[in-house]
């Protein structure tokens, strides 16, 4: 299956500040998680970003922040962001089938986001290196752990094409841009 913009939903997990730092290949995971908001922006697809227990954690670094709306931020404590209360009828509200998962820790609240929205029925696509963990190994696991749970997983730029879909339209150098930039 492939992504469409009018059916997706971008979905920024936890990329906070004190815990970026650790992640393994940490700067390419933000860059990547930047340029699919921007991307999400051209294009016009819906964005949320969560913040797992900012009071301690950090907010969003700063590259995800000024990308950011403060109405897109959800704020939880449980590591898999559909169990916290209302969260899946907040997604719900945007009518979108499919969710693109990035950030951070993959095989901990990234991967619980998606596991936890497949159950909801959405299909889930998991940006591979647009995430990240303080072991590589954590992350391997959690992509066969996905893999084996029918979600998808993709790349940034796999992402980003199949959200434009076309060459000629207006949108497509500009989202050249945001691809060399990464």
């Amino acid at each position: 299956m492939r992504l469409q913009s009018e059916q997706s939903l971008l979905l920024i997990v936890d990329v906070q500040a004190q815990l970026a730092p650790h992640i393994q290949g940490g700067k390419e995971v933000i860059a990547n998680c930047a340029a699919l908001l921007r991307a999400a922006r051209l294009l016009k697809v819906p964005v949320r970003v969560t913040e797992h227990c900012a009071a301690r954690i950090g907010n969003s670094v700063a590259e995800i922040a000024a990308l950011t709306h403060p109405d897109e931020v959800l704020s939880k404590t449980h590591f898999c962001c559909t169990d916290e209360p209302g969260a899946v009828g907040l997604l719900e509200t945007l009518g979108r089938k499919q969710v693109v998962i990035a950030g951070m820790e993959a095989h901990v609240c990234a991967m619980q986001a998606a596991l936890g929205l497949a159950d909801h029925g959405y299909q889930c696509f998991f940006v591979h290196n647009a995430t990240g963990s303080r072991h590589a190994s954590d992350h391997a696991a959690a992509i066969e752990r996905l893999r084996m749970n029918h979600v998808q997983i993709v790349t940034t730029e796999m992402v980003m094409f199949e959200w434009l879909t076309r060459a000629d339209v207006p949108q497509f150098r500009e989202l050249l841009t945001i691809v060399k930039s990464i």
